[in-house]
């Protein structure tokens, strides 16, 4: 229901994907390649507020993820520790553990009759090796603007990315630049651009009426594949270059029964619009273009 939601309030719009292969855990899509339902996310959900919700109200100590794709494949566990500095700025330092590499490593090394060193010695030595390191921060300048901060993969090919929110009276504006940023095409193939600015405005609705929205993207660089696979071509709309999405979309809200009484306080869900029960639908009508300069 939730993902439900998503699609009705972009209009259309092309969602953010779950992404296991880097730390971040999200990729963006490829204008114009619209992904699975399944694979979307909040698109202004970061990973460390995800980690924070999931230590803090799912009593989850670490968050474990898989990846099939290498070099960091296989079971990955995740760790975020968050410091409030004031009311309107955190930070949050997160961790991540290469789990099934360190197994593999570990198998190899208690079978090596020849080595010098014993094995609690050599798991010291070896062990921060199967770490990856990020940092994030977000600073509330005002009530209805922030700023974004990330870095993950500190130690190794680091990637970063600033994300700055502006909410109008009816619009939203997102300025962000990521280095590199990481993109998903239809045919689940990850690429990086080295560097991705883009400007997104979108329009707020509340229930039915008439929406829009529109992005402009710049790439600087040529896009590679994530893993250095040189077999395939990226796609058009991640070369160098200026990129425009808009998207214009009519929605109609119909309620069909909506409950006189709410649930109680003691049993209502995390997601307040679940509350009350409510059957609707929900008509959408939309035209998207993406032309390239």
């Amino acid at each position: 229901m939730r993902r439900m939601r998503w699609v009705a309030d972009g209009g259309g719009w092309e969602l953010d994907a779950e992404a296991p292969v880097t730390m971040e855990g999200t990729a963006r899509a490829v204008p114009g390649d619209s992904l699975p339902l399944g694979l979307s996310r909040g698109s202004r959900l970061s990973r460390s507020k995800q980690l924070d919700f999931l230590h803090r109200f799912m009593a989850f100590p670490l968050v474990p993820s898989f990846s099939r794709d290498p070099p960091n494949g296989g079971l990955l566990l995740h760790r975020a520790h968050t410091v409030h500095l004031r009311e309107n700025w955190y930070v949050t330092l997160l961790e991540q553990f290469k789990i099934q590499r360190f197994v593999v490593w570990l198998q190899e090394t208690a079978s090596d009759h020849v080595q010098n060193t014993s094995l609690p010695k050599a798991i010291m030595g070896k062990i921060i090796d199967f770490f990856s390191l990020g940092f994030g921060t977000e600073l509330l300048i005002t009530p209805e603007s922030s700023l974004q901060l990330e870095m993950y993969n500190v130690k190794e090919s680091s990637r970063a990315k600033a994300v700055f929110h502006q909410k109008f009276h009816r619009h939203n504006l997102m300025l962000e630049a990521a280095c590199p940023g990481l993109y998903l095409d239809k045919q689940g193939k990850y690429w990086d651009v080295p560097l991705s600015i883009a400007v997104d405005l979108a329009s707020i609705t509340y229930g039915s009426g008439l929406d829009y929205h529109v992005c402009l993207q710049h790439n600087s660089g040529q896009p590679k594949h994530i893993f250095g696979d040189q077999t395939f071509e990226p796609p058009m709309p991640l070369l160098p270059g200026l990129c425009a999405k808009a998207a214009m979309s009519i929605k109609k809200h119909v309620n069909f029964w909506r409950g006189k009484e709410g649930k109680l306080k003691l049993v209502q869900p995390y997601d307040v619009f679940l509350s009350n029960p409510h059957i609707s639908g929900v008509g959408i009508l939309a035209l998207r273009t993406s032309p390239q300069v």
